[in-house]
C-alpha cells in the first residue's frame, strides 16, 4: 500500500485540539476558523487580509495523471497552469489527515493591481468521483517586487561565478518547474525558494506557505469521504 508523507504540522498560535466547524454544509471537511471571519459562506479572512476558500466538487476531478505518478502530475500540471497564465510554484502528493493529497503553490498576475503577484496554495484530496480543497489565496502589497529585488543580485554573483551572460542568467533565473520547454505564464524564479521565506516572513508566498502549514494542524476528513473509492484517471 502506497504511503503519503505527511504534510508537516506547524503550529499555529490559535490552534485548538478539536478544530472548529466550517459550517459549509455537505463538505466533508472541518478546520479550525476561530482566528478567521467568515464573509461568506466557504470563504473565511484573517487580520492579513489572506483568505480561505472551501470546496467541494461533486465530479470527476480533473487531474491530468494519478496521484501514483507524482513526476507525470507535476510536469502536466505545470505546462496546463503555464498555459493558464499563471505559473506553478511547488506540488508535492502529501499525505493529509492519512488521506493521500496534492500541496500546491500556484502564483499569478494580482487581480486588482497593474503591478503585483497573487500566491494560491491549496490542498486538493481527489476521490473517484468527487474532491475536496481548501485555498489560501495571498496578495503582495505595495512596494511589489522586493524579494525578487533582493534575491536577483545575489543569484546573479553565484550563477557560474558570475561569468553566465545577463541573458542566460535571466533564462536560468525563471523557470516553469518539473518539465523543460514550458514558455509562457508565470515562470517560478529562484526568489520563490522556501529557503527565502524567513528572511521576507511579510512576503505573501511565505505567508501562503505557513498558512497552509496551520491549516494542515486542525483538518479533518469525514471518515465517510475517506472510504469512497480512490481516484485513477479515464476509471
Amino acid at each position: 500500500m502506497q504511503q503519503w508523507p505527511e504534510q508537516p504540522q506547524y503550529q499555529h498560535p490559535h490552534y485548538q485540539a478539536q478544530p472548529q466547524p466550517t459550517e459549509l454544509a455537505g463538505t466533508p471537511v472541518m478546520f479550525d476558523v476561530c482566528s478567521f471571519q467568515q464573509v461568506r459562506e466557504n470563504v473565511w479572512v484573517d487580520s492579513a487580509g489572506d483568505a480561505v476558500v472551501l470546496d467541494f466538487f461533486n465530479i470527476v476531478p480533473d487531474l491530468p495523471a494519478p496521484l501514483e505518478d507524482p513526476a507525470n502530475l507535476q510536469a502536466r500540471t505545470s505546462a496546463s497552469t503555464a498555459q493558464a497564465g499563471m505559473g506553478l510554484v511547488d506540488m508535492d502528493v502529501i499525505g493529509l489527515d492519512g488521506m493521500p493529497a496534492i500541496r500546491q503553490m500556484v502564483k499569478g498576475p494580482h487581480p486588482r493591481q497593474e503591478r503585483g503577484t497573487v500566491y494560491l496554495g491549496s490542498y486538493t484530496v481527489p476521490r473517484a468521483t468527487c474532491s475536496v480543497t481548501v485555498k489560501v489565496q495571498c496578495l503582495e502589497g505595495q512596494p511589489t517586487g522586493v524579494r525578487e529585488a533582493t534575491v536577483f543580485p545575489q543569484f546573479l554573483q553565484q550563477y557560474k561565478g558570475g561569468a553566465a551572460s545577463p541573458e542566460e542568467a535571466m533564462a536560468a533565473w525563471a523557470q516553469h518547474p518539473y518539465a523543460y520547454g514550458i514558455t509562457g505564464g508565470f515562470p517560478r524564479n529562484h526568489a520563490d525558494d522556501p529557503a527565502w521565506d524567513p528572511y521576507f516572513p511579510d512576503h505573501p508566498l511565505s505567508r501562503a506557505r505557513r498558512l497552509l502549514g496551520s491549516l494542515a494542524c486542525s483538518l479533518r476528513i469525514d471518515p465517510a469521504f475517506k472510504g469512497l473509492q480512490p481516484f485513477w484517471p479515464g476509471r
